[in-house]
């Protein structure tokens, strides 16, 4: 069960790696102009904090799972 949190972690670690180099990578593109690089950033931005969400919740309800497991066995 623990295996299922570190799998989790991982995921949480690398996602976020994935989107700050999406984040890094629009910011200094110097293709596109001003207001549509703002918009880009921002919808990537919001993405990020969904992916972070949704990534944080589930460690939640997997941590208590994982202790209950090692505990227990």
């Amino acid at each position: 069960m623990e295996w299922r949190v570190l799998t989790a972690l991982a995921v949480l670690m690398i996602g976020n790696g994935y989107w700050a180099f999406r984040y890094y990578q629009t910011q200094h593109n110097k293709n596109i102009d001003g207001r549509q690089r703002i918009s880009e950033l921002e919808n990537l931005q919001d993405h990020w904090l969904q992916f972070s969400t949704v990534a944080i919740l589930l460690i939640m309800l997997l941590a208590p799972l994982a202790r209950q497991a090692l505990l227990s066995g």
